[in-house]
């Protein structure tokens, strides 16, 4: 049995994050561990665990450390951490929820305080700049589960398909192939969303049209200056919760 390791705060923000942790449990056939390394205090988190019906343990020493320790167990398929303690808070990630991500090789997903939570987990929305090659890895983390997952392929204007003057010809092909190649195992539904634009401003926006219960991204652990402007802009704008998958370097995201 693998965990859903869940790491949350003395603060209002502890409860997305744990909503998240117990939507995405039965998708991984995962239980959920709740950590809290105590700085100021643990009544917020003692109470945000209390109401989801979960056990909370706390433990005392250096938060970041400790939390990518916790997360580099061989049985913790993936860690949930807020993105920022309040809606005004750092952007893209607190500086807490930054170092684990950037520091942990694993599966990620970031919540914002005030992100959409249903619940269940239903709809994920899988956004794609250039070849979809860098998508396997994100699709692997949810092959069992039984979703509505919905492709979001994003071009430049410089980058459309020679062929978009017939766009239900396109759209039909790419998505065939990217089916075929990239998830044969997926059994619900499955639909292409296009786009053109600036991927880090459509995701967002196409997450809200589409109700996606969950963005899920690539990328390569760096949000250093330059870096990742998909992941960044996303984190930055984003209500749904993200998840973060970690892809081979080069790729786009």
């Amino acid at each position: 049995m693998t965990r859903v390791l869940a790491a949350i705060d003395n603060s209002l923000a502890a409860s997305p994050v744990l909503a998240i942790a117990r939507a995405l449990a039965p998708l991984l056939d995962s239980d959920v561990e709740v950590l809290h390394l105590v700085e100021n205090g643990d009544r917020m988190a003692t109470q945000a665990a209390l109401a989801a019906g979960l056990t909370l343990t706390s433990r005392r020493g250096p938060v970041i450390k400790s939390i990518i320790e916790a997360g580099r167990c061989a049985d913790v398929a993936v860690l949930v951490v807020g993105a920022r303690g309040t809606p005004a808070g750092p952007r893209p990630l607190g500086g807490t929820a930054l170092a684990v991500a950037t520091g942990l090789p694993k599966p990620i997903v970031v919540v914002p305080p005030d992100a959409h939570i249903t619940g269940v987990i239903r709809r994920v929305l899988v956004p794609v700049e250039g070849a979809p090659a860098g998508t396997a890895p994100i699709l692997d983390v949810v092959e069992d589960a039984e979703l509505d997952m919905i492709v979001l392929h994003v071009y430049e204007e410089d980058s459309l398909p020679a062929f978009t003057d017939q766009p239900q010809h396109w759209q039909e092909t790419w998505a065939r192939e990217f089916v075929r190649r990239y998830c044969p195992w997926h059994t619900g539904p499955l639909r292409l969303e296009t786009r053109v634009g600036r991927a880090e401003d459509l995701i967002p926006r196409v997450a809200e049209e589409v109700n996606a219960d969950i963005i899920a991204l690539g990328w390569t652990l760096d949000l250093g200056p330059g870096r990742a402007p998909t992941v960044h802009g996303v984190l930055d704008r984003s209500r749904r919760p993200v998840l973060l998958v970690p892809v081979a370097i080069g790729h786009p995201y």
